[in-house]
């Protein structure tokens, strides 16, 4: 018997769904819904609330991967003795009072929210799902467990750097492009305090400064020596779209070298709209 996922009941997709809602009213300056998303992002995923904890059930799950076997059925049994243990109905209850929060304060368009990895998220609430039939569990937790197990050859990303990474970042930049710029330095900084707490505000932060980025670039359409070069406006229109593209759930080092030279190609079009 297949059972029919319901995304409202999903914890994690309700975040990134709020997340990315979160970065539409901060490109669109709607000040008013980016209060209104921070404090309900902040009232029901901080420290110690029940769907916190939840999702670092989904988030432990998602995120182990070329972990030894022993490891991987380690992990899957204490996220679902977590889970467990908060109590299906206070868990149910808090998912009730945000999404009855949701759709008084935000609308119903937030769950129109495309996130990339839904298929992954809807794959794991069956693990925890009640009414999920038991065969159908064991072989969803068999597949979780495989994929756990399975060595990762992409680069990973990584969302605690430390004071070693940020000054391998800083050394490697430094030696190819030259002094940090100080919003860069400013960016690093934000990356640097990203950790737990501070996740919700980096992700705020960098809406902000990837929608001025993207801004500044678009201005630099109008100098004389990008409109009247044809190379020039279609490198210009492909970092453009580079900037809409990047994922601010998942900053891997790449997107932060990435945005580094942004912030530098936004410096250098100021200099020389200053000189004209």
């Amino acid at each position: 018997m297949k059972v029919r996922h319901n995304k409202k009941r999903n914890t994690a997709f309700l975040y990134e769904a709020l997340i990315r809602e979160l970065t539409k009213s901060i490109i669109s300056k709607d000040n008013n819904k980016t209060t209104k998303i921070k404090k309900i992002v902040k009232e029901y995923f901080s420290a110690k609330k029940p769907l916190k904890t939840v999702l670092e059930c989904y988030d432990a799950l998602l995120t182990s991967t070329g972990v030894d076997q022993y490891t991987a059925e380690k992990i899957v049994f204490h996220a679902k003795k977590t889970y467990n243990d908060l109590g299906k109905n206070k868990i149910f209850e808090t998912q009730s009072r945000l999404i009855k929060e949701i759709n008084s304060s935000l609308g119903m368009e937030v769950y129109d929210n495309f996130v990339p990895n839904y298929k992954s998220l809807a794959t794991l609430a069956q693990i925890f799902g009640e009414k999920v039939p038991l065969k159908s569990r064991i072989l969803m937790e068999k597949k979780i467990l495989n994929e756990m197990t399975t060595e990762v050859q992409q680069e990973q990303e990584f969302t605690a750097p430390d004071s070693l990474v940020v000054k391998k970042f800083v050394d490697r930049y430094n030696s190819k492009y030259g002094t940090l710029l100080p919003e860069q330095k400013e960016f690093l900084s934000a990356f640097i305090n990203s950790v737990n707490e501070g996740a919700i505000d980096f992700r705020v932060y960098l809406s902000k400064e990837l929608n001025r980025i993207k801004d500044s670039i678009e201005q630099s359409l109008v100098l004389e020596d990008v409109k009247s070069d044809s190379y020039m406006v279609e490198a210009t229109k492909k970092v453009i779209e580079k900037i809409k593209s990047i994922n601010i759930s998942e900053i891997s080092d790449k997107e932060v070298l990435k945005i580094l030279k942004m912030q530098t190609l936004v410096n250098e079009y100021t200099k020389n709209d200053n000189q004209n």
